[in-house]
C-alpha cells in the first residue's frame, strides 16, 4: 500500500492543479490567462484568489496546445471526449512540451516550487491550520413567514489548503472504499458494483434498481418499509466522533495493511476540522442577513433539542459548540459522512446478517426493508439509539395509521406524508388503512406493482428550470441580440439550435424512470409548460428580429420535429 507521502507525488499534484485550472476556465472565471483582470461570478465555486494563483502557476491560454484528433475521441468511439477531458489533456501537453525549453516560461519554476511546498506540508510534523473558508448561502426553501432557509456552502480560498484536502479525500477514499459496504452508493470513487465489468460510479439509479429487485423477490407478500432521515447532519455532526471513528477504521486498515500509515493524512483532517463549526463560522451571519428587504438565515436544530434526545448534557453542549458542524462542499466533507455513518450501520442494522432485509443508504437517507414489521421496528430503534450515542439527531417518526395521513378510496397517494423526512414502519401494497402503495426515494415515487414516477418535488424542480432557463438564458440572448439574422447560417437553422440548448435532455439521465400512465402524465405536464415558454420565446425573437408573426408557426414546427416538445419522447425504454 502506499503511504500518503508516495501518493502525493509529483505527476498527481500536477493532475489536480490542471483539472483545477480547467474548472476555471469552463466557468468562465477568467477572460484571458494571459491577464490578471478576473471576472468573478458570485456564489460559484472557485474564487478570485484561487484563480490569480492559477495565472501564475498554469501556462498562458493562448499558448495550450490542440490534442490530436485521437486523442479527442473515446476510446469506445461512440464520439468526442468531454470538454473538460480534452481541455486537461491540452494544458498537460502544453507543459510537456515547455519543460523542454524551460528558460522561456517562468512559470514552469513557480509550478515546481508550488508542488514541492505541497509535499513538504504533507511531510511536516507540526500542526496545519486552514483559515480561508468562505461561506456562500445557497436558496434552499422559504418558510411559512417568508424567510429564504440558506444551505451554508463552504468554499477554501486558498489553493494550497484545497489541494492539500483533495489530496487527503482522495488518498483515504481508496484505502477505506474497500471496508464501507456495498450498498452506500454515494460519495464513493469507482468500483466494480455487482460484478460490472469495469468500475462505475455509484449513483441513486442503482439504489432504485437494487430496490426493484428486491420487490420482486417478495412480490407475492407484503413489505414493510421504514426511513430514516438525520436532522442538519453536517452542520451537526461532532468533531470528536469523526476523529474516533476515523482513527477506529484506520486501526481496521492497518490489521490488513501493517504498512498503512495514517498520521501525515491526520494532520489535514484535523486541520480541516479545525477550520469551521457551524457555531463560530455560520451561525453569526443570521444577524446581519435577517435584516434587510430579503431576510434569510440558516437553520440548525434547537440547542435544547440536543439535550432532551441525550446527546449532550447542558455544560457539554456548551463546551462542544466549536466543535460541531463540517463544511458542506468542501473534498472531505463526503468521506466523512461515509466513515461515521458506515460505523454505525454496522453497529446498528447490519449487526447481523439477515437474507430477508433490504438496506441502502445514500448520503444520510436510509431506505430499510424487510418482510416482518416487527424485525422492522428493531432495526431502526437500534439505528436511532447509535445515531443518538455518536450525537446526532434523527427526524421524529410519523406513522402511515396517523389522522392526517389517512384517505378512503384505496389507492391514492398521501402527499402529506411524503412531507415527512422519518417514516415508522408501514406496509408497502395495495392503499388500504394502515399502507402504501407508492414509495418515495431519491427523488423517484415507486409503486408496489413496479411503476416509476419523478417525485413531486423533483417535478416541480423541473419546471421552475424550464422557467429559469427562459428568464436567465434565453430572454437575456433576445435582448443582446443575439438571434440576429445571419449571412453564415440560416436564420431558422438557428434558432432550432438554440431551442436543443434550451430544452436540454429531457428525461433521458432520469434512468429509472419506465413508461407507464403515471410517467407518461408528468411528460405530458412537462410538455405543456415548455411549450408555453419556448412559444413566448418564438414571439420575442420575432417582434426584436422585425419577423412577421406568422412565421412563429413555422419555427414552432420545425421546434417539434427536433424534439425540443417531447419529454414523452426522453423517457427511458
Amino acid at each position: 500500500m502506499l503511504s500518503f507521502i508516495e501518493y502525493a507525488s509529483d505527476k498527481r499534484i500536477l493532475e489536480l492543479l490542471i483539472k483545477e485550472r480547467v474548472k476555471i476556465a469552463l466557468k468562465g472565471k477568467m477572460q484571458n490567462i494571459s491577464s490578471v483582470n478576473v471576472v468573478s461570478k458570485s456564489g460559484e465555486g472557485a474564487s478570485l484568489l484561487i484563480a490569480e494563483e492559477m495565472f501564475l502557476l498554469m501556462p498562458p491560454r493562448r499558448t495550450w496546445l490542440r490534442p490530436s484528433s485521437r486523442e479527442r475521441v473515446s476510446k469506445e468511439g461512440s464520439g468526442a471526449k468531454p470538454l473538460k477531458q480534452v481541455l486537461m489533456r491540452s494544458v498537460a501537453l502544453t507543459i510537456k512540451k515547455h519543460r523542454k525549453t524551460p528558460d522561456k516560461y517562468p512559470y514552469l519554476e513557480r509550478l515546481d516550487n508550488f508542488i514541492k511546498q505541497i509535499q513538504e506540508d504533507i511531510k511536516g510534523r507540526a500542526p496545519l491550520t486552514f483559515s480561508s473558508i468562505r461561506i456562500i448561502g445557497k436558496k434552499k426553501k422559504k418558510d411559512a413567514e417568508g424567510v429564504i432557509i440558506n444551505r451554508p456552502i463552504c468554499v477554501f480560498e486558498s489553493l494550497r489548503e484545497k489541494l492539500l484536502i483533495s489530496l487527503a479525500s482522495k488518498y483515504l477514499s481508496e484505502v477505506f472504499d474497500p471496508f464501507l459496504h456495498e450498498e452506500v452508493l454515494s460519495y464513493r470513487p469507482p468500483r466494480t458494483y455487482h460484478n460490472s465489468k469495469t468500475p462505475v460510479l455509484t449513483d441513486r439509479d442503482h439504489a432504485i434498481e437494487n430496490l426493484q429487485g428486491y420487490r420482486k423477490k417478495y412480490s407475492c407478500g407484503g413489505l414493510y418499509v421504514t426511513e430514516c432521515d438525520i436532522q442538519k447532519y453536517f452542520d451537526t455532526i461532532n468533531h470528536d466522533v469523526i476523529r474516533r471513528r476515523f482513527k477506529a477504521l484506520a486501526d481496521e486498515v492497518k490489521k490488513q495493511h501493517p504498512d498503512f500509515e495514517y498520521t501525515h493524512v491526520e494532520r489535514i483532517l484535523d486541520a480541516y476540522l479545525n477550520s469551521y463549526s457551524f457555531y463560530k463560522s455560520v451561525a453569526p451571519h443570521n444577524v446581519q442577513s435577517m435584516q434587510g428587504k430579503n431576510p434569510s438565515k440558516y437553520e440548525c436544530p434547537k440547542d435544547e433539542l440536543f439535550i432532551s434526545r441525550g446527546c449532550y448534557s447542558e455544560a457539554e453542549f456548551e463546551a462542544s459548540k466549536d466543535k460541531i458542524g463540517i463544511p458542506q462542499g468542501g473534498a472531505l466533507s463526503g468521506l466523512i459522512s461515509n466513515v461515521v455513518l458506515s460505523a454505525i450501520d454496522r453497529e446498528s442494522i447490519l449487526a447481523e446478517p439477515d437474507p430477508h432485509r433490504f438496506f441502502c443508504r445514500y448520503g444520510d437517507d436510509i431506505m430499510l426493508m424487510h418482510p416482518s414489521k416487527e424485525k422492522c421496528e428493531i432495526l431502526i430503534q437500534r439505528y436511532c439509539e447509535v445515531l443518538t450515542k455518536d450525537k446526532l439527531l434523527y427526524h421524529d417518526f410519523v406513522s402511515v395509521a396517523d389522522e392526517a395521513f389517512r384517505h378512503n378510496d384505496g389507492c391514492k397517494t398521501r402527499p402529506a406524508l411524503w412531507d415527512q423526512k422519518s417514516r415508522s414502519p408501514f406496509l408497502w401494497g395495495r392503499g388500504e388503512a394502515e399502507s402504501v402503495d407508492w414509495i418515495g426515494f431519491l427523488g423517484y415515487e415507486i409503486r408496489y406493482t413496479g411503476e416509476v414516477r419523478m417525485r413531486r418535488s423533483s417535478l416541480n424542480e423541473k419546471f421552475k428550470s424550464i422557467k429559469r432557463k427562459y428568464r436567465s438564458g434565453a430572454k437575456t440572448k433576445i435582448a443582446r441580440g443575439q438571434f440576429v439574422e445571419n449571412g453564415k447560417k440560416n436564420f431558422d437553422t438557428e434558432i432550432a439550435h438554440r431551442l436543443n440548448q434550451f430544452v436540454g435532455d429531457g428525461l433521458v439521465k432520469a434512468k429509472s424512470l419506465t413508461r407507464n400512465k403515471y410517467a407518461m402524465t408528468q411528460a405530458l405536464k412537462l410538455d405543456k409548460y415548455t411549450s408555453r415558454w419556448i412559444y413566448r420565446l418564438l414571439y420575442k425573437i420575432a417582434k426584436r428580429n422585425g419577423r412577421p408573426v406568422s412565421e412563429v408557426d413555422e419555427w414552432w414546427s420545425k421546434a417539434k420535429k427536433l424534439g425540443c416538445i417531447n419529454y414523452r419522447k426522453t423517457l427511458p425504454e
